[in-house]
């Protein structure tokens, strides 16, 4: 079992486990269930076969976007292997990182207007990122209690850096 964060050119991130055995994976995010079998190429060059929860999917890749059944378009800019304890449950790894606040550009953090220990609401505004003179406002994702402050105003940032964690 693996667990991956991936990184859409949208900036949406999105937390997912991966289990393999052979051409089959079962992967689980926040809020789905998916079970996958690579079926193999299809008829045109770059395009494969794939049966997703029993129902056949044909996925296009050009130029690193992926066009699924020849209608939604989807990009991943990124994947990153997360670290994963020995025994934890699925839940419990996807859990665990989705009070993770990412950055969604690389930047410079101008404010922080959270302290460690606050209760924060699902969009409440947190920080802010500064990227080629323009602030971009980075809220909460879940609410909870503001646990970690991982970055301090000047620092510098990339694309993914986790910035703080709510729990």
């Amino acid at each position: 079992m693996k667990l991956y964060r991936a990184y859409a050119d949208t900036g949406d991130t999105y937390i997912m486990a991966i289990d393999s055995k052979g051409d089959k994976d079962k992967i689980k995010t926040e809020n789905n269930e998916f079970e996958i079998e690579y079926l193999g190429k299809g008829t045109r060059e770059n395009e494969y076969l794939f049966k997703v929860n029993g129902k056949v999917h044909r996925a296009f890749i050009d130029n690193g976007y992926i066009l699924l059944d020849n209608a939604s378009v989807f990009r991943l800019e990124r994947l990153t292997e997360l670290p994963s304890k020995e025994g934890e449950s699925i839940e419990e790894m996807i859990k665990g990182k989705e009070g993770e606040v990412i950055s969604p550009l690389q930047g410079r953090i101008v404010t922080i207007r959270v302290n460690e220990g606050d209760a924060v609401n699902k969009g409440q505004p947190l920080l802010s990122v500064e990227a080629m003179k323009s602030e971009t406002i980075i809220s909460a994702p879940i609410a909870g209690i503001v646990e970690k402050i991982i970055v301090k105003p000047g620092q510098g940032v990339k694309k993914g850096d986790t910035l703080l964690i709510i729990k």
